[in-house]
């Protein structure tokens, strides 16, 4: 059985800014959804009145209005292509993404643009690419791998712009606040090669606009495709 990797789930959990979302599904998830023609939508949400279909959008919007507002699943001959959490209209947390071939992309939004570590991988679970944002632009490395898992290129961005010098991806606010400390107790102490030196001013960042935690590439560079998650975290989304 497939199954999304725990470390994109473990993200959601440190999610959102603008309040709670619920967790992504899996794909055995969505492909119910798409035979069932029904959704887990969240309080003022509704999918409507439509007649079960085969292939189309499966949305929650709310009610009175055509903003998506919770899961969305895009379907095709019952089965899903696509699917990920809105909010207000917005892409808002992880966007799973299957291509005819086997591979997939694993993308994280917030308020509808691209935050955090997004990945592509292989038919059989192979790290192919990420590439990390702030903001909506690419911030920090982006690394291409090949098949055989070994690092095939790399290049940085700064806020959209490509570097010629190492750029670290954004810190969360966990992270700046850790590294703020650290500056306070000796303000001569240089930041770890590759990762950018925090202000003070930047660990006050509010909790709340805290961005999401950037899930980890596994150690092998593999990881298991997006297909039925068994936990009892991903049976609970559906319960």
């Amino acid at each position: 059985m497939k199954k999304l990797p725990s470390s994109s789930l473990a993200a959601l959990a440190v999610m959102l800014l603008a309040g709670p979302a619920a967790l992504a599904m899996d794909q055995r998830q969505a492909d119910a959804a798409c035979v069932d023609w029904k959704l887990e939508c969240p309080k003022g949400a509704t999918i409507g009145d439509g007649l079960p279909k085969k292939t189309g959008a499966l949305e929650c919007k709310l009610k009175g209005g055509a903003a998506k507002e919770g899961p969305a699943v895009n379907c095709k001959d019952r089965k899903a292509l696509s699917w990920g959490d809105w909010k207000a209209g917005k892409k808002h947390g992880l966007q799973v993404t299957l291509r005819p071939n086997g591979s997939w992309t694993e993308e994280l939004f917030a308020q509808g643009k691209p935050e955090g570590r997004s990945v592509e991988y292989s038919a059989d679970g192979q790290l192919l690419k990420e590439t990390f944002f702030h903001e909506g632009k690419k911030h920090g490395p982006e690394r291409t791998f090949q098949t055989d898992g070994k690092q095939a290129s790399e290049e940085f961005w700064d806020k959209g712009a490509k570097s010629k010098k190492p750029v670290a991806a954004f810190a969360t606010g966990e992270s700046k606040a850790k590294a703020a400390a650290k500056a306070k107790g000796s303000k001569s102490t240089a930041a770890p090669e590759g990762e950018e030196e925090s202000s003070t001013d930047e660990a006050q960042t509010p909790a709340a606009e805290s961005k999401p935690e950037e899930p980890e590439a596994p150690a092998s560079g593999e990881a298991e495709p997006p297909a039925a998650k068994e936990g009892a975290q991903a049976e609970s989304t559906q319960e």
